[in-house]
């Protein structure tokens, strides 16, 4: 560190003007004095020269001599003003600008500790974070539904905000909903070549209430049908607007299969048809609520878990509104043909129940008006 010397405030500042300051008094004992005992003269010169040396030497060895007070210590931190001639740091701290000194205990810590800079890939992929939506196998994120970027053509400037609110919500992204990212995810489609994370994906989703977001996939139906929303672009056939729709409506019976346990691998059926190489159309199954048809070859694997998926479809066929009135019997009908009969339920009526929120097949509700007319009409026939 750069030394600078202390002048004492009570000598000149200049070693030109030493002269001036000392010259007369020691002329005029000079003069006061030659007039005497040249012997005494002579001491007296020589006195007075050893203490014009002693003095010099005092300022020389001021100047040369380094600052000993003590350097910053490893670590300091300084700021970017550089310091003025003048400025010294004394016992640790600044007397001018702006410096700060760590403690030496902790200054001597702070030598021994490693250096880390984080590596410039780790700041780019945090810095593009925000411009990818996808997720893919081995991220730490999750696949989302409609996870591309959103197609322009739009007839209504509501239904893309539409969307940005219901795939911004956590509430709605919390259900993990299967019958969305079935048709309308590319991250899910790469998750489905892992059967880990798959497994993953359906531990979340199966984890979630079935009645709470099957209100929620509900209400967003409605919702999007309103013209406000998204119903010009409904009406008009808008297929990304379709697909939602689709999506929102069918989650509890996509859900209700996904959601089956093979009883021999102890797996979710789901997972064993996504990574069945042998057999992929077996993951088709459960595009048949989205009204999709299986009815030719190539045929799904006819197991317990194709078997336990077609009984819940064949409830959910018979509630008004859903696809399956379209497409289960038809599936039923060739499933039958190709896995034996009675594979498949086909005696039902479809779209005969009106619309629920949820569980199709939960028994009916007791009509106690119809009951309390019985027990009336029992009891007037008795007194009779």
């Amino acid at each position: 560190m750069k030394s600078f010397s202390h002048f004492s405030p009570y000598w000149p500042s200049r070693p030109s003007q030493w002269g001036e300051t000392m010259g007369p008094d020691v002329c005029s004992t000079s003069q006061h004095h030659q007039s005497g005992n040249p012997k005494t003269t002579s001491r007296l010169s020589t006195l007075i020269t050893l203490l014009m040396v002693l003095l010099l030497s005092s300022v020389v060895s001021a100047a040369a001599i380094p600052d000993d007070s003590p350097p910053l210590a490893h670590g300091a931190f300084l700021s970017r003003t550089e310091a003025f001639p003048g400025d010294h740091l004394d016992s640790g701290q600044a007397r001018y600008g702006k410096t700060w000194v760590i403690e030496s205990s902790l200054a001597d810590e702070a030598a021994t500790l490693p250096i880390l800079v984080a590596p410039e890939e780790v700041v780019e992929e945090h810095t593009s974070s925000h411009l990818h939506a996808r997720s893919y196998p081995g991220s730490d994120s999750l696949p989302t539904p409609f996870d591309t970027n959103l197609s322009n053509n739009f007839t209504a400037e509501s239904c893309p905000q539409f969307f940005n609110d219901f795939l911004s919500n956590s509430t709605v992204t919390s259900c993990y909903p299967i019958s969305l990212l079935l048709h309308d995810s590319t991250s899910f489609f790469h998750t489905l070549t892992s059967a880990t994370a798959t497994s993953h994906v359906l531990d979340l989703s199966c984890a979630a209430s079935v009645d709470t977001c099957a209100s929620i996939f509900n209400r967003l139906a409605t919702d999007l049908l309103k013209a406000d929303a998204c119903g010009k672009d409904y009406e008009l056939g808008n297929p990304l607007v379709a697909s939602a729709y689709t999506g929102f409506i069918t989650y509890e019976p996509v859900y209700r299969a996904a959601c089956l346990k093979n009883p021999d691998t102890k797996d979710y059926c789901f997972v064993d048809a996504a990574t069945n190489a042998s057999s992929p159309q077996n993951l088709d199954t459960y595009s048949i609520p989205a009204g999709y048809t299986t009815d030719e070859a190539p045929w799904p694997t006819c197991n317990e878990c194709l078997q336990a998926s077609m009984d819940i479809f064949s409830r959910w066929a018979q509630v008004d509104g859903q696809p399956l009135t379209t497409s289960y019997l038809p599936s039923a009908l060739a499933l039958n043909r190709h896995c034996g009969d009675n594979f498949a339920n086909v005696n039902i009526t479809v779209g005969e129940k009106a619309k629920t929120t949820s569980g199709a097949w939960k028994p009916a509700a007791v009509d106690w008006r119809l009951v309390g007319w019985t027990v009336a009409l029992s009891l007037g026939t008795s007194l009779l």
